[in-house]
């Protein structure tokens, strides 16, 4: 034959010739074992990744609120009475402005039943007239009157100075309050400015502490956490739970609010101020005082105004300030649960945990509908166990870990699909292509060659004498002949757009896109050569010692007067001439 420059079977084609195929694998097939092991790091490492880009935290506070709505409510805290200026306050006083008169005689009133502690929820740093000399005398005289400043420069405002009768006298405590960045509270302050010269605790704590001192209960000197009795106070950082860098700055915990409005008795301030109220409402309680106007500035959305449509009422500022010293007084005297969580080490490896076992389940011979029915067991009962986990006080990932189970099914499940296609197209005995594939991807590469006027080789191969062979070593070794002779075909081709197939029995055929009438005679001579290097021994072969290939080969430029059947037929035509003249050899015919 001419020669002619070949697109040499070593030469790895542009990507628009690169076809997927299906061959025999340069290694043995990951263990089961390994391959859910592998699929749980993927999914961890994929949640993880997520998680750390912030990109779940608006989700995970959102299923926080959703727990906190579901759970039953709880019996109001008597031990805290809210007196509050109302609509019907302001109009009953005709002003928009509580004066200091009004103010004091509101004290006066207040003190007269003698309560335990008094929060003033309400700044007092500039003078209302009139009674402005009546209202610092009242401050004077109220030792267990308790006043307001804000501490912090935020966003949310500049700092405001306390009374100056009250900061004299060290009766004024922090009212700050820290928003989440979806503009609910989730978190409160024991102690916003704790690394400042001048430390002032949350008019919650220290509400909470002068109360719990009259029973003897006092802070543990020496902590670096706040510790009362035997109650830990655990310090909020920026990753904990649901939440991604977030403002760690002086001292928060979470909190663990009692509900909606209605924890705590409620009473308006005219009523105080008009003397309508039993004789014995206040004593030994605590009173806070602040302002429950529909106008009022001091107003915060909670866990409890979710984004379901639910009409739930904001809470005021006192009000929060009363759920959070209701929640450090009820830890310690009630044993009441703190909203806690888990270490991250703890964390993640459960999570890592639960993205193996998904991955496991998906990994079992089963039905999919048994696997899928398991997979949204598991995330029940994730969800189920994360929400009663909270009724005890521990806020758990539950939406990680949801994640990282369904992460890791897909992959399973992807990855089953995936080995279930290259079964259907891979020979089980020999791991080649099988016929299926082999037709599939022959008349692919016509219709390529056709449009792209290339030439396209094929070559059909049998062992010769394999009956005999079968017959005289039996089928086990037979299969093994086999198996070896596919090794030596694959080894014989380089390119990723050859193909080599299982045609049938003991038959083979190989295909070669772009490749010319020298090329494909090349590849026959080299699959030829390849065998008898092999030396399998054949005593029933009646033209060598060793098992030996008889091939046809075929080569031409399709059109579209040609059929792609041709060319598998001029190739069978020649494997027949091979088989006539003898066997192990080659005959090239073409169209």
């Amino acid at each position: 034959f001419a020669h002619s420059p070949r697109l040499e079977t070593g030469i790895a084609m542009g990507s628009d010739d690169i076809v997927n195929r299906v061959t025999l694998p340069r290694r043995k097939r990951l263990p089961r074992y390994r391959d859910f092991l592998w699929s749980g790091f993927i999914a961890t490492g994929c949640v993880f990744l997520i998680r750390t880009l912030g990109l779940l935290q608006l989700t995970e506070l959102s299923t926080f609120d959703r727990f906190i709505q579901s759970r039953p409510p709880e019996l109001p805290d008597d031990r805290i009475v809210i007196v509050g200026f109302s609509e019907a306050d302001f109009r009953s006083l005709g002003t928009s402005q509580i004066t200091d008169q009004t103010m004091a005689n509101l004290l006066t009133q207040i003190r007269a039943q003698k309560p335990r502690v008094i929060g003033l929820d309400l700044y007092r740093n500039l003078a209302t007239p009139p009674g402005h000399a009546e209202l610092l005398e009242v401050f004077k005289t109220t030792p267990n009157l308790i006043g307001i400043e804000k501490v912090i420069n935020s966003g949310e405002g500049e700092a405001v100075a306390g009374n100056s009768v009250l900061v004299e006298n060290d009766r004024v405590a922090a009212s700050d309050v820290i928003v989440d960045v979806d503009g609910r509270v989730r978190r409160g302050f024991l102690v916003p400015n704790p690394d400042q010269p001048r430390v002032l605790e949350s008019l919650s704590l220290r509400i909470a502490l002068e109360y719990l001192a009259v029973q003897g209960i006092k802070p543990e000197p020496n902590e670096s956490i706040l510790r009362l009795r035997q109650t830990s106070f655990p310090r909020f950082e920026g990753h904990h739970s649901g939440y991604h860098n977030a403002d760690a700055g002086g001292y928060q915990i979470l909190l663990n609010l009692r509900g909606r409005r209605g924890t705590f008795p409620v009473i308006e301030a005219r009523k105080v101020l008009s003397g309508e109220i039993p004789a014995n409402l206040f004593r030994d309680r605590i009173v806070m005082i602040g302002d429950l106007s529909v106008g009022a500035s001091d107003i915060f959305f909670t866990s409890y105004n979710s984004a379901s449509g639910e009409r739930v009422e904001a809470m005021s500022g006192v009000e929060l300030h009363a759920n959070l010293a209701s929640q450090i007084i009820s830890a310690v005297l009630d044993r009441r649960p703190l909203i806690k969580t888990a270490p991250e080490w703890l964390k993640w490896s459960a999570i890592a945990a639960l993205a193996f076992l998904s991955a496991r389940i998906n990994g079992w011979h089963w039905n999919y509908r048994y696997k899928i029915g398991l997979t949204l067991g598991l995330i029940a009962a994730i969800v189920g166990s994360c929400y009663g986990a909270l009724l005890f006080g521990w806020w758990l990932p539950v939406i990680p870990s949801v994640l990282t189970v369904a992460i890791a099914a897909m992959i399973r499940t992807i990855s089953d699909l995936k080995q279930l296609t290259t079964l259907s197209n891979q020979d089980g005995l020999t791991q080649l292509a099988n016929r299926r594939a082999f037709d599939d991807i022959f008349h692919r590469e016509w219709s390529r060659a056709l449009r792209s006027q290339t030439p396209l080789g094929l070559i059909l191969c049998d062992v010769d004498f394999f009956k005999s062979y079968n017959d005289t070593y039996g089928h086990l070794k037979g299969d093994d002949c086999l198996r070896k002779v596919a090794i030596a075909l694959q080894q014989s081709v380089k390119r990723s757009t050859d193909l080599v197939a299982r045609y049938g029995g003991e038959e083979f055929v190989i295909l070669l896109p772009n490749t010319d009438t020298y090329g494909t005679l090349k590849v026959a001579k080299i699959i030829q050569s390849k065998i008898q290097e092999l030396q399998i021994v054949h005593s029933g072969s009646q033209v060598s010692p060793f098992v030996t290939i008889s091939l046809g080969a075929s080569n031409f430029l399709p059109s579209l007067t040609d059929a792609p059947q041709t060319l598998i037929d001029v190739a069978d035509a020649g494997l027949y001439e091979a088989k006539q003249k003898g066997r192990n050899q080659v005959v090239l015919k073409l169209p």
